[in-house]
């Protein structure tokens, strides 16, 4: 870390824009009138939908530009150029992910109309950088200024957000316990989706499939990996109908979990024009709101489908040459050329990129003979996916909100949508591919032609529900459906755990309001802290102290409140548990898993420890160290944790509060480059539940229990009012921290509460903190 400077109070202040003072642009049609409410949101109004697109770029420009450039830079392998040295391994890997090349075939590729969106949005960033006299903080300390936007960077930050949250990493985790452990060791390793297991289609059914032949694929794929072994979120939403609301007219809520950065992954804001008014969270850096909003008719929302549409070959490359790989008995040419990546404060690095017609290679060197190629529904092809943004605001009903959908690419998502006419929906969006099981599970021989994509699932046939009997919908990245449904979407899901617990609290509410589902939102029951909570009941504390723990523990209702000793006396003893039984089963891969972050290992060690939930629960000790019986176990993680709470709190078992080990990471971007980074960062907040509950904020094992994915937004859509629909985000509406609305939401979200998520147009000019009118130049 280098420059430890201290940022001061001047600097701060003198990034603030100009939210004030009216300007002209060439660009405009017409004026455009930039409201922002109390809380800094934006609410965009003008005629053209040109214009509301300038609109939102200007106004993003002017809170998030900072966030815009880091994003942008991310995705093309340039974050280095202002991080230096910390920085050149992401940069490339986002290099030979060649996200530059994808999206300049897919600009050429999208229809006009969406072409101008993005074109328009692009002119509003310029717009602000162009005009504004007053940057963010970041660029006075580094002595740099931003680039001029274009509309390909708007897809390249979309795609940035997105690449890594297929299964390309747990592919390669995969392949690299089955070269460590032997196949038969690693199979036994691989939980699935649980028996009894809650399913998203049709609402209320469980999983009642038999488990994938995981050792039969190892098997066969276990010859291939000669050389590979050291290849190296989540969300929740629901819908509820009319006939259950008090309303009468549906209530579609959620919030998205990802890492909290700052300022949030996510903007609120609002823009309308003659043809929509729409009004949600977007990607700062990208128009519209692909995930989350609502227009005078329909609302939206997702998670993470946790569908498989990355894919990982290996590609046998012709000895003493990267230029020639073999596919089916042929030698076919490479593309190969070679990236620049410029370091701050150091010396460039050159890499060489290479391509194969599967995709480029991501893993090993190709003048070794294998390397591995990633095949990925995004990148490969032209992608037209974003022509549905305009769709989504323009739509008028849940019949045309599917519609709309046909031609989504990635994300995969459980996408949920209701309309004012009272209809509820579901949708599995986006493309999957149809090819080999042997596909799902490591990565493949690109040599032999035989695991190939073969189209994708035909949009009529993928899994959809509308309006169903029992009168909600609910997905927390559990399984679509049963083993029934013709086509393979995943072998990798999340535990149903919060899925069903959002499930069992809806079924109670046959009257449900925004209040309910605010309550909804702050649900948090742990089912596997109650399940260690009973298995304590037979066990034998090691000392006075433990006998104490054991005491709270069996007192404890299985809430984790952040006000309350019993989460963090569960949560510290399951920890040491899972680390015991989880050293032993990984054996020499067991650091790597436990410390690693991404999503192979980290999601492989998180179904491991939920395998052990039901273990215990059945008294199945297979996987215990030798001689181990779960009371015995249990005893010593008891032991562990006192001690472990003690020494990091103090003696008093009082003090030992959830909430004084449970505080969210906010790191900034620039944090590990720079120590005067961390003073831009947002306050810590203590926070109750954890990863198991629908109140959500995980934390990983190498970094107990410092919160590493949490809501980064929380919802509430109410179709009979839009003005009393909520929101809240983890800091504010602006990147900049001397700004009254960096962090003004922060308390609001750590309590679980809301902010207004006004709509109607005369309550957002009466009440407006601050107005801005862009015009055309005369």
């Amino acid at each position: 870390m280098s420059e430890s400077r201290s940022v001061p109070q001047s600097t701060l202040d003198a990034a603030l824009p100009n939210v004030a003072t009216d300007l002209s642009f060439d660009a405009l049609d017409g004026p455009v009138t930039v409201h922002r409410d109390a809380y800094g949101i934006p609410h965009v109004k003008a005629t053209t939908v040109h214009d509301a697109f300038f609109g939102q770029g200007f106004a993003t420009a002017q809170d998030r530009l900072f966030q815009m450039d880091h994003d942008r830079r991310w995705a093309y392998g340039r974050w280095a150029e202002l991080a230096g040295k910390s920085a050149v391994e992401q940069d490339v890997l986002m290099r030979k992910f060649q996200l530059r090349r994808s999206v300049e075939r897919d600009y050429e590729a999208i229809n006009s109309e969406t072409r101008v969106m993005f074109e328009a949005y692009a002119e509003g960033v310029n717009g602000f950088i162009e005009t504004t006299e007053a940057l963010p903080v970041e660029y006075a300390m580094l002595g740099e200024s931003p680039e001029s936007w274009t509309a390909q960077d708007c897809l390249a930050v979309f795609k940035a957000r997105h690449v890594l949250m297929g299964h390309m990493e747990a592919k390669l985790w995969r392949a690299k316990t089955v070269a460590t452990l032997g196949a038969e060791r690693a199979a036994e390793l691989m939980p699935q989706y649980e028996r009894g297991g809650l399913l998203i289609v049709p609402p209320g059914a469980e999983y009642l499939g038999e488990n994938y032949d995981v050792l039969g694929e190892y098997e066969s794929g276990a010859e291939h990996l000669d050389g590979m072994a050291d290849a190296d979120s989540g969300s929740n939403n629901w819908a509820v109908h009319g006939s259950r609301t008090a309303s009468g007219k549906p209530l579609v809520a959620g919030d998205p979990h990802r890492p909290i950065e700052t300022p949030s992954v996510y903007y609120q804001n609002h823009i309308a024009c003659d043809e929509f008014d729409g009004m949600g969270l977007s990607f700062p850096g990208c128009p519209g709101f692909p995930h989350f909003g609502h227009n005078a008719r329909v609302a939206w929302c997702v998670t993470h489908a946790a569908a498989d549409y990355q894919d990982l070959y290996i590609e046998s490359f012709k000895s003493g040459s990267s230029l020639h790989y073999d596919h089916k008995g042929s030698w076919k040419h490479a593309e190969t050329h070679t990236e620049v990546i410029r370091v701050r404060d150091s010396e460039p690095v050159e890499i060489e990129v290479t391509t194969t017609h599967h995709g480029p290679i991501v893993v090993g060197e190709p003048s070794s003979g294998r390397a591995i190629a990633f095949k990925y529904t995004a990148t490969h092809g032209a992608n037209t996916a974003h022509e549905a943004l305009l769709l989504q605001l323009r739509s008028s009903s849940v019949d045309e909100m599917d519609e709309a959908m046909r031609g989504w690419v990635d994300p995969c998502n459980n996408y949920v949508f209701g309309d004012v006419d009272g209809d509820i929906a579901y949708l599995t969006r986006g493309k999957v591919p149809v090819r080999s099981m042997a596909n799902a599970w490591l990565p493949v021989p690109g040599w032999t032609g035989e695991h190939e994509w073969e189209g994708f699932i035909p949009f009529e046939e993928m899994p959809r529900i509308r309006n169903p009997e029992n009168g909600f919908i609910v997905t927390a990245n559990n399984k679509q459906v049963d083993d029934d449904y013709p086509h393979y979407i995943s072998v990798q899901y999340a535990t149903e755990h919060r899925a069903r617990r959002i499930y069992d609290r809806l079924k109670e509410m046959p009257n449900a309001t925004v209040e309910d589902m605010g309550d909804v939102h702050a649900e948090r029951v742990s089912i596997p802290g109650l399940a260690y909570r009973k298995l304590l009941e037979g066990v034998e504390p090691t000392d006075q102290l433990s006998a104490e723990a054991k005491s709270v523990l069996l007192e404890w209702d299985g809430k984790m409140d952040a006000d309350a000793v019993g989460p963090a006396l569960y949560s510290a003893l399951r920890y040491h548990l899972d680390d015991t039984v989880i050293r032993g089963l990984l054996g020499p891969l067991a650091d790597y898993a436990l410390n690693v972050g991404g999503r192979g290992a980290p999601h492989h060690v998180s179904l491991l420890k939920a395998q052990l939930v039901r273990m215990a629960e059945a008294d199945d000790t297979s996987w215990l160290p030798s001689g181990a019986t779960w009371k015995s176990v249990m005893a010593e993680a008891l032991g562990s944790a006192v001690e472990y709470l003690k020494d990091r709190i103090g003696n008093d078992m009082s003090e030992w509060t959830w909430g004084r080990i449970h505080q969210t990471n906010r790191p900034h971007w620039l944090s590990n480059a720079y120590s005067w980074a961390k003073e831009l960062e947002g306050p810590a907040m203590p926070l109750g539940g954890d990863g198991d509950t629908p109140l959500a904020a995980s934390y990983s094992h190498a970094d107990p229990f410092g919160i590493s994915g949490s809501s980064v937004a929380r919802y509430i859509y109410d179709l009979s009012d839009w003005d009393n629909s909520r929101w809240i985000v983890p800091f504010g509406a602006s990147g900049h921290p001397a700004s009254p609305h960096f962090a003004d939401q922060s308390s609001t979200w750590a309590d679980v509460d809301f902010i207004p998520m006004t709509y109607s147009w005369d309550k957002i000019e009466g009440s407006a903190e601050t107005s801005q009118t862009l015009s055309p130049a005369e």
